[in-house]
């Protein structure tokens, strides 16, 4: 639990994200760990604002492969930000949540530049073409 506490609350402290979305590992699936209570305890001795989004996911390595592990945290996250909703449709716009991708910097980009040449109003979910051209030259930027 204190790995837990210290982790979000140096992150949080650190980058400023928008969310922290935490996923588990083998050992935590194997112990079976209460990732929804843990999280709770985090919050509770306020490593993040009570209110600042945790989504999280189950993403045991024995069971299935990394696309599973992807795909899990994503309905997570998905999930998460879909509490209390309710659908409304927006005319003329579409959501577009690909999967696992290994070449999504040109596949996002290509889909992305066929959209806007088409004048398709488009979500895409979980881009990270944009992200992978960051240098590592020690600081951090997104």
């Amino acid at each position: 639990l204190k790995n837990m506490v210290d982790g979000l609350a140096n992150t949080y402290q650190l980058y400023d994200p928008k969310m922290i979305a935490v996923s588990t590992t083998c050992m935590a699936e194997v112990i079976g760990d209460d990732l929804h209570s843990f999280i709770q305890n985090a919050k509770d001795e306020d490593s993040v604002p009570r209110d600042f989004d945790v989504p999280f996911a189950h993403t045991p390595a024995f069971v299935g492969s990394h696309v599973d592990g992807y795909d899990n945290m994503v309905k997570g996250i998905l999930e998460h930000f879909w509490k209390g909703q309710e659908r409304t449709q927006i005319e003329g716009t579409i959501n577009i949540i690909p999967g696992f991708d290994g070449f999504c910097v040109g596949n996002n980009r290509e889909l992305k530049r066929l959209l806007d040449v088409m004048g398709v109003s488009y979500t895409l979910i979980q881009d990270a073409s944009d992200q992978f051209d960051t240098p590592s030259d020690g600081e951090y930027r997104m």
